[in-house]
Order: C-alpha cells, then structure tokens, then sequence
C-alpha cells in the first residue's frame, strides 16, 4: 500500500470513529437535560423573557428543558410546598405566604419596573380625566389596582378618593366593560394595551416610565435552593441570558414574540419596546432594598395590617442570582 493510499485510508477511519463518537453522544446529553417545572398564571406578553429563553435555546445551552404548566394563583403556593413545580412566576404570592410561615423565596425579578400599560375609554384623553371615574381591576389589592393607583398619583390623583375600583375581571371582559362604560380605564399587559390602542382606546400611560416596581418576579422553595442549587442556578442563568438577548437582539426578540404570541409586528414592537425598557441593565433579574421595602408595605404589610413589614431575607434570596450574574460577567 502507498504512502499516501494509507493516508487516506487513515483519514477515512478517524472520520468513521469521529462519526460514532458523535452518535453516541447526542443521546446521551439529550438525556441528560434537566427538567424544570415552571408555573404561570396565564400565557402572555409578561412572560416574554422565558419565552426567550426556551425558543432560543438558552436553556438548554445550561442542560435545562422547560415544562411550563399554567397553574391558578390559588393553588400555585401549595403546588410549590407540595415539590410538583420548581418555579413558580407568582412572586407576590410566594412571598405573602412566607410572611406567614411558608418556606418559599422570590429569587428573580425579570423586570425593575411594572410592563402595564394604562388604557383609558375612547373618550378619555389623559389620566386626570379619570377623577370621578371607574377604574376596571381583576380584583382588590391586585397589580392591575396598584398599577392604576401609582399612574394616579403620579398625575396628581388620590386614588383612594378620586376614583372607584371595580372588579372587572381579565382582559376579554375589562373590555367589554369599557366599551359598555362600566368602567373607563385599565392596567394591561403591554401588547393587550396596543392592540386596544389600535382599536381607539387611549394610552394613558406605561408604568415603565414610572418609578421602580419589582415585577413579574418568579419563586421556589428553601429545599429547592438547598438541594437543587445547581439546578436553580443554571434556571437563572439562562433567565439572565434571556434579558440580555432582549436587550441586544431586539430582531430575534421580536421574530420570536411574534410567532409565540401571534400579533401583528406593530403591536409586538410597541410591547417588546415596553418590555426592553423595564428590564434594569445594572441588576438583570434583581431588584433593589428600595423598591423592595416599597412592594412589601403595599402589597403585604398594609393588606394584612400587620405591625411592621417582615425583613427582606424572610422573603426573597438573591444568592444564587448573584452567584449567575457574576459567572456571566454582569454582576454589580
């Protein structure tokens, strides 16, 4: 055999053996993936960071495959207790729960700022012509009622005086409601809001041009950071990849979107455009001591009547966040 015949014959056998090592190893890391369970309350625009990541591959580049379950926020906490989820996109109830004894933390909060959107009546120009008015909310105390409260006294409005709340219930029939005159405004979702605005609905305001606001947060139980740290670690890093691929890929963000939520791309632009602009580039998924404090005297403190508000560590850990954040290179 010639010098360069054995040659090629061994560049044929070293490919051949690459070939079947790579078979060999695709199943094996396919099987390797680890499941998460994630809870949301509904599919929609304000999960558009975990969207992100599961379409772009960013959790599965941490070994990660999601299975995202929608779960009623009435029975979210017992799910997360019980270990039939990992994570659960119901901070606020999470953490009311702990305030109470439960063993549950808030660890990641995709957006610094809320994402609603104001959405007056067509006949409701801007936000003081709602003194006097009804403001449609999904119930007492909700983030759609605080939403519409702190766009109020921004505008100069008491919103304890100045207007009256009405249970209207979700999107599909706060609508109906304003188009009946039920109610004259409301907090959406973002990309609700510019579909509505298409309609000739008014945008009044978007609370991202508002003060902070940790929104959207999501949670999981002491056991879990104790014995799936790992696990949880590389969920949060895949989030954090997820809010810098908005951020510098505005394009793919919105090919995304668009395909996930199915609106036109005028309406996905404005509401991507709201969603990039609450996500707090200095603290990717954090929130900080101020806002929190803030968030737990109105959403906790004040409702339950308690004496003073619980300390911040009873209810949210930012430890393994910061541990992400770091290896990513875009810790504080």
């Amino acid at each position: 055999m010639s010098t360069s015949l054995r040659k090629n014959v061994l560049r044929l056998a070293l490919c051949a053996l690459l070939l079947a090592l790579h078979a060999l190893c695709l199943p094996a890391r396919a099987v390797a993936l680890d499941r998460v369970r994630v809870a949301l309350s509904t599919r929609d625009f304000g999960y558009l960071p975990l969207f992100i990541g599961m379409r772009a591959g960013l959790f599965r580049e941490e070994g990660l495959e999601i299975q995202w379950i929608q779960v009623n926020t009435s029975v979210v906490v017992t799910a997360l207790i019980g270990g039939e989820l990992d994570v659960a996109a119901s901070a606020g109830s999470a953490m009311r729960a702990a305030t109470r004894g439960a063993a549950l933390k808030a660890i990641f909060f995709p957006h610094y700022k809320s994402t609603f959107v104001l959405i007056g009546a067509p006949e409701i120009k801007k936000v003081r012509d709602l003194k006097g008015k009804v403001i449609g909310i999904t119930s007492p105390g909700s983030s759609t009622e605080l939403a519409a409260a702190m766009v109020l006294e921004a505008h100069g409005l008491n919103p304890r005086k100045d207007v009256t709340y009405f249970s209207a219930g979700g999107a599909e029939t706060s609508v109906l409601a304003m188009q009946q005159g039920t109610i004259q405004a409301r907090a959406f979702n973002p990309d609700a809001a510019f579909l509505l605005k298409k309609k000739g609905f008014t945008e009044l305001a978007s609370l991202a041009d508002l003060g902070a606001w940790p929104w959207a947060g999501y949670a999981t139980t002491d056991a879990k950071l104790v014995n799936e740290r790992d696990k949880i670690k590389r969920w949060l890093r895949a989030m954090v990849k997820s809010l810098l691929f908005m951020l510098n890929r505005r394009e793919e963000t919105l090919r995304i979107a668009m395909a996930e939520f199915g609106h036109p791309r005028d309406v996905t632009e404005g509401a991507a455009d709201v969603s990039i602009k609450a996500i707090d580039r200095r603290n990717l998924g954090g929130a900080d001591e101020e806002s929190l404090w803030k968030n737990i005297e109105l959403t906790i403190t004040q409702p339950l009547k308690l004496k003073e508000s619980p300390p911040i560590a009873k209810l949210v850990d930012f430890s393994l966040l910061r541990e992400a954040q770091k290896e990513l290179g875009v810790g504080r």
